[in-house]
């Protein structure tokens, strides 16, 4: 099995034999397997940097205590480094509203790469074997998956590596009989409680009873979807590039590009549930494409607009944060800088005759008569019912009609910001500036507003 488990690690390229390895060591017959297979490689041509990690979430009473001890035990007979935390898992589960088992695996990842992190260890070695792997898959399965779910567990994963999927339970089981070894069993491995057990307690032996062969059968399946979710993923990239467009931090997907493509309804899918859109939003949304425009969709933290012709998703925190602040002339002269949100505002005053007449022509640049101008300005959002004068005309024009004009989607007007004057609108920021602190013969003073 040493042999197999080298050739595994060489195949996947987890890690280089330069490389600092934390193993995570439960006790059980998987763990100890690895730990035993890490040792065997140090006593063979291939020699391995590694230390352990043991988490005791004290859900078993002594038997957590006594699993700690064990691996404690272990690590000092092989001279192996040993690092372990106590979590009161229970009252983190209660606390953050999660299950036992999700708070177990919260809890030990954090500490992992906190740890990882702290002694300069490269990667985190855990001990999934093929059966987790098979475990997992039905699990999504049952509830259902994309075609990532499909793939099972990954030997590699940023600093995580899997260097165990390569064998089956059985075959664990078979190596650690040969070697004598010895192990914890964990009493909750038995449990239906949790679905992970159910699916490996109840169903797979009901699937090995049509197929005695499943591990070697599932193997190979695995194999044909990790390639067939490495194809997808590279189109998955094509599309995005192809379809979606940023701009300080609003995303436009283009309507005519996503209807383009095959299949664009499940490439559409996979995109936006990277914005928290679910598959029956993403349903919607799809069937949304050939409607009228106006339609909003909400997810946790962004909401779509189905627009003329691209899809608008937009930060939710943007489209709903409400923003006042007043800017006195004296943090002007300091020479401020004003953030809000993505974008930074700068000001200059300066005489007319220091600067060049011919300014530039810039929608994120303006150029205001500072006599005209009475502070503190305030930069704010636009409310309902403002009005301006745009640079060029006579007449007011209310900034909701503007935005229309300007075809400024639905779900971005709210992030439309204006700088004022006692009220009046100096600028409509980025977009238009007013026409009554334009420049005239007469001014004296300018003041050069700028955003970035």
């Amino acid at each position: 099995m040493l042999h197999a488990f080298l050739t595994y690690i060489n195949e996947q390229k987890l890690f280089e034999s330069s490389d600092k390895v934390l193993l995570t060591v439960s006790g059980g017959k998987d763990s100890v397997a690895m730990f035993n297979l890490f040792c065997g490689a140090n006593h063979s041509d291939d020699r391995f940097q590694f230390a352990v990690a043991h988490c005791n979430f004290h859900l078993r009473g002594k038997d957590s205590d006594d699993d700690q001890i064990f691996v404690e035990n272990l690590c000092k007979e092989n001279n192996v480094v040993f690092h372990t935390k106590t979590f009161d898992t229970k009252a983190y589960a209660k606390k953050n509203k999660v299950s036992i088992e999700m708070a177990a695996r919260t809890l030990r990842y954090e500490w992992f790469e906190s740890l990882r992190q702290e002694l300069n260890f490269d990667y985190i070695a855990t001990a999934h074997h093929l059966n987790d792997s098979i475990e997992t898959v039905l699990l999504n399965l049952t509830k259902g998956t994309g075609i990532s779910g499909l793939k099972g567990i990954s030997a590699k994963k940023g600093y995580i590596i899997r260097p165990m999927l390569f064998a089956s339970r059985q075959q664990i089981d078979g190596y650690v009989a040969e070697k004598n070894l010895s192990w914890r069993e964990d009493s909750s491995n038995a449990s239906n409680n949790y679905q992970r057990n159910l699916i490996r307690n109840q169903v797979v032996p009901l699937l090995k009873k049509i197929n005695p062969n499943l591990d070697e059968t599932f193997a190979r399946n695995l194999e044909r979807f990790q390639s067939l979710e490495a194809d997808f993923r590279k189109n998955l990239g094509h599309f995005r590039t192809t379809v979606m467009r940023e701009e300080n931090g609003i995303f436009f997907l283009k309507i005519a590009n996503i209807k383009y493509w095959q299949s664009a309804n499940y490439y559409l899918e996979e995109l936006l549930k990277e914005f928290g859109f679910n598959y029956f939003q993403s349903k919607e949304i799809f069937n949304s494409l050939d409607g009228l425009s106006g339609k909003v969709f909400h997810a946790e933290n962004f909401t779509l607009l189905k627009d003329r012709e691209e899809l608008v998703i937009s930060p939710l925190a943007l489209s709903e944060k409400t923003i006042s602040r007043s800017i006195t002339l004296e943090e002007i002269n300091k020479g401020q800088t004003f953030n809000f949100f993505d974008k930074k505002l700068r000001f200059l005053v300066v005489d007319i005759a220091e600067i060049d007449r011919k300014f530039e022509r810039n929608s994120n640049i303006i150029f205001a008569d500072f006599d005209k101008i009475k502070f503190p300005i305030t930069l704010r959002q636009w409310h309902t019912g403002d009005w301006f004068i745009p640079l060029g005309m006579k007449g007011k024009k209310k900034i909701s009609d503007f935005l229309i004009d300007k075809k400024i989607p639905l779900n971005l007007k709210k992030n439309t910001f204006l700088l004022t004057s006692q009220d009046a609108v100096v600028w409509v920021i980025s977009q238009r500036a007013d026409d009554r602190f334009k420049l005239t013969d007469t001014t004296k003073k300018i003041l050069k507003i700028e955003t970035t």
